[in-house]
Order: C-alpha cells, then sequence, then structure tokens
C-alpha cells in the first residue's frame, strides 16, 4: 500500500477530531448552520450538579485539572509510541482550548461558566471509565470496544484512530453527558448556544492537531493537509459537527422519554449508531502500516 492510497483513504473518511491551541488560518470559517436549527422542548427540571472531579462548585479549576489528567495519561502513552496516544492528544488539546476560551473575564463561545464546566467534566469522566475498564478487561459499550481492539492491534491510520475515538465519545457519550446536566436553563431558555460555541472552538483549534499528529506519529496527515487551501478543515469539522448535533438531539430524546422502556428504544439506538460507525471506520486496514506507524513514532522520538 503506498503513501496515496492511505490519503485517499483518509480523504475519504474527514478528520473528524477536536485538537490543539494554536490561532486559525485566517482563510477558515466556521460555517455555522446548526446554530440555526431549533432546539426541542424539554424539561428544565434538570439541572447541573457537582459530579465526579468537579465539586463541590463548577469552575475553570475543574477543566484546569482534567487538562492536567489528560496531558499526565498523553505523556505517558507517548512514551511507549502506544496508538492510544493519539487520542490523548486530541482531547488535551480541546480541553486546553476549552480552559483557555472559559478562564476568560468573558468567553469568547460560552455564556454559562458553571455549566460548561460541569458537562465538560461529567463528559471526560465518561471517558476515563471506559479506559480504564478497557485496561482492565472490563465490559465498555461496543463502540469504546471496536476502538481499543484497533488501538491494540488493527493497521489502521492515526486519523482511524482519532476518528474511532471522536464516535465514540461524542456520538455514545455525550448524549447522555447533556442528558444529566440538563438542557435548558431554570427559565427555560436553551443552553444550545454554549453547545454550538465548541464547534467555533473546534474549528480554531483544528489544523494544528493534524500538524502535530503528523509530525509525532502518522507522516500520512501531511499528505491529505491541503494547506494553504481550506476545504480539507471544511470537510473535517462538518462531519465531526453533525455528530455533536445528533449527540444534543439524542440528549433531547433521553430527556422526553416517557416511560422506561421507551427511554431504553433511545439508549439502544444510541448504541447501535455509535458502534455501526466504529465498525465502519475500522474496517478498511492496512497491512503491515501499524508496524510503519511504531517506527516512525521511535524515530521521531530519537530525533528529539
Amino acid at each position: 500500500m503506498g503513501a496515496r492510497t492511505i490519503a485517499a483513504v483518509l480523504a475519504g473518511l474527514a478528520l473528524a477530531w477536536a485538537p490543539s491551541a494554536h490561532a486559525a488560518d485566517p482563510l477558515v470559517t466556521n460555517l455555522p448552520w446548526l446554530n440555526l436549527l431549533p432546539a426541542q422542548p424539554v424539561s428544565a427540571d434538570v439541572q447541573p450538579k457537582p459530579v465526579p472531579n468537579c465539586r463541590p462548585r463548577a469552575g475553570t479549576a475543574c477543566i484546569r485539572r482534567l487538562a492536567n489528567r489528560l496531558e499526565h495519561q498523553w505523556k505517558w502513552l507517548d512514551k511507549r509510541c502506544d496508538h492510544r496516544a493519539v487520542m490523548a492528544l486530541s482531547y488535551l488539546r480541546i480541553t486546553q482550548a476549552l480552559l483557555e476560551d472559559i478562564s476568560r473575564p468573558t468567553p469568547l463561545y460560552f455564556t454559562d461558566k458553571a455549566y460548561m464546566a460541569y458537562v465538560i467534566t461529567t463528559f471526560s469522566n465518561r471517558y476515563f471509565r471506559s479506559f480504564q475498564n478497557a485496561a482492565r478487561g472490563r465490559p465498555v459499550p461496543e463502540a469504546w470496544q471496536i476502538a481499543y481492539d484497533a488501538y491494540r492491534s488493527a493497521d489502521l491510520t492515526a486519523g482511524q484512530d482519532v476518528l474511532l475515538f471522536s464516535n465514540a465519545h461524542v456520538q455514545r457519550d455525550l448524549p447522555y453527558a447533556y442528558a444529566e446536566m440538563g438542557l435548558r436553563t431554570r427559565d427555560g431558555r436553551s443552553r444550545k448556544p454554549d453547545h454550538d460555541g465548541v464547534n467555533e472552538i473546534n474549528f480554531v483549534i483544528l489544523d494544528p492537531t493534524q500538524d502535530e499528529v503528523a509530525r509525532r506519529y502518522d507522516p500520512s496527515f501531511s499528505l491529505i493537509d491541503l494547506k494553504p487551501s481550506p476545504l480539507d478543515e471544511y470537510g473535517s469539522m462538518e462531519l465531526v459537527k453533525l455528530w455533536r448535533e445528533g449527540a444534543w438531539r439524542n440528549a433531547e430524546r433521553l430527556m422526553n422519554a416517557r416511560s422506561e422502556a421507551e427511554r431504553r428504544e433511545v439508549e439502544a439506538s444510541i448504541e447501535s449508531g455509535a458502534a455501526t460507525w466504529a465498525r465502519f471506520i475500522s474496517g478498511q486496514e492496512f497491512p503491515g502500516y501499524r508496524a510503519t506507524r511504531d517506527a516512525y513514532c521511535q524515530s521521531q522520538k530519537n530525533a528529539r
């Protein structure tokens, strides 16, 4: 398999991720069409509340602790050229960018700092729970199991690694995080503008992590970066935006379920959808490319 074949597959899958805090390409602007879609009616009875790793009150300290935890995880995986390092690095970069904005006296993209701190933390708790359970051989949701099986032994590109992470965490985990923290303020206003604000940050920080992952883990990334054209960024972001929009809508469905049976149906559709995407993403392997990636990662470490 040649480098151009890898590039073609990556371009076809579109690199859906959320990475590092750097300036955006001035030619690239998020297309905020999803912001125009109205939120559906849901109860305002569910309100954000303290969760593990964000107690007793929400604040930037919760997100800073998360960033520190992710950095420690990434460095541990990076030392070993573990294929999970790509996932951890991507998650670290988006968390750092979220922290940077929420730490401002007036954030550029968010209106309710406490709400976002609770959502970000409860969302990350699901990530770490699946990570730890998979590492100990315990059951995890199917989308995560497919991802971790691939990280352990599959001949995939780093782009596929990130897609597997984004799919499992966004499409599978995010609806539950939102349903736990609520979708409306006490006076009934939708919190969707804060949800859509994450899309803006994702778009700003997308391109630099493509560069960073290519430099550290997989040179095939550089083959699909169409600099100075922003077309690859648009393709990447539209996919992850659709996944995030679907997560919001599934959270609405969870909150509007009228019985336990109806909620189980929603949960089953969430699990099935994420697992189907995971099988699709991991379905195209490139024999021998795992060894190529491992050798490249080690060579980059030796050169530092």
